[in-house]
């Protein structure tokens, strides 16, 4: 065989090895929003790094069709040249599909039309679950083995009468039940490193604020936390910054899985539950975290547009 076509063929060989399962590369610009198209209405999206590539995820209000489409795009402000990840969307018949995201600066393809045979597997086939009362079901395989799952049914779960008479275990279950819920803030965060803190989601109920959070180590050493802090920071023209603790003196009511640890390579999500409270525009809410024995601290201000935004349930 002529030498001048080993690496060729090596690559190409490679490259289909590589993408074995993976029905399409799905090519995302700075300039332009690329369009997946589903069948049906999407349940989950999961995006392998969400470093530089976005997703404008269905929303709660819109066409008829907005729940089955999902909108891509790469960050303008980002620094990388060349960067792909995979993503994988589910929809709600269980249809799992399978993508690896590429960055290019010219796609040849904006818009994806998705057919059901292009999916990977139909996970109620594959996955089994966990009933809790009988209208609500969780992956097993999404449940933190150390929490206790509540045996109640929704309309319990949920119940006035319940906030009435213990108020804490209430703010528990509303906590556990959404700990896992998708982001409803895209690309909110702070950074250090390779140690991000999220803001998922600002919710309302009661005259009260649930700000859910996840923290997330991608690096091999375990972040050991000193403490997690709260306050409200205002900046007035000709004033020093001044930092407002909100403790459970203050209007703090509630912290649901608050870690002291995250090890290497894992995640954790969190609830705060806060007494009802608004910003103007030159106040935020603060969230400090520093780190024991290291130099990983993060600050994540979350400022009036969000805060004085919040999803009602």
């Amino acid at each position: 065989m002529n030498t001048k076509l080993l690496l060729p063929l090596f690559l190409i060989f490679g490259y289909c090895s590589f993408g074995q399962g993976i029905r399409d590369t799905i090519e995302v610009s700075r300039k332009f929003k690329t369009i997946l198209i589903f069948q049906e209405n999407i349940a989950e999206s999961i995006i392998g790094s969400d470093i530089g590539f976005s997703i404008d995820l269905p929303k709660e209000i819109g066409s008829k069709f907005n729940s089955r489409i999902l909108k891509i795009y790469y960050d303008d402000l980002a620094v990388e040249k060349e960067n792909f990840t995979n993503l994988t969307v589910i929809t709600e018949s269980g249809n799992l599909y399978d993508f690896i995201l590429k960055l290019s600066y010219s796609p040849n393809n904006l818009t994806w039309n998705i057919s059901s045979d292009m999916a990977e597997v139909n996970i109620n086939k594959e996955k089994k679950k966990k009933n809790l009362g009988s209208s609500l079901e969780i992956h097993t395989e999404d449940i933190d083995q150390n929490v206790e799952v509540p045996n109640d049914s929704i309309p319990q779960f949920t119940s006035q009468t319940l906030y009435a008479d213990n108020p804490y275990e209430y703010y528990r279950r509303k906590s556990f039940y959404m700990q896992f819920d998708k982001a409803k803030i895209p690309r909110y965060f702070a950074r250090k490193d390779n140690v991000f803190l999220w803001l998922k989601g600002v919710y309302y109920n009661n005259n009260e604020l649930y700000v859910q959070l996840k923290l997330e180590n991608k690096e091999g050493i375990d972040l050991d936390i000193n403490f997690i802090k709260y306050f409200i920071e205002s900046s007035y023209k000709n004033t020093t910054k001044q930092k407002i603790p909100i403790t459970k003196k203050s209007g703090l009511l509630y912290e649901y899985k608050v870690p002291r640890t995250v090890k290497g390579n894992t995640e954790n999500h969190f609830v705060l539950v806060f007494k009802q409270f608004t910003l103007d525009n030159k106040k935020s809410l603060l969230i400090e975290l520093d780190e024991e024995s290291g130099n990983r601290n993060l600050s994540l201000r979350i400022g009036k547009d969000i805060l004085n935004k919040p999803i009602r349930f």
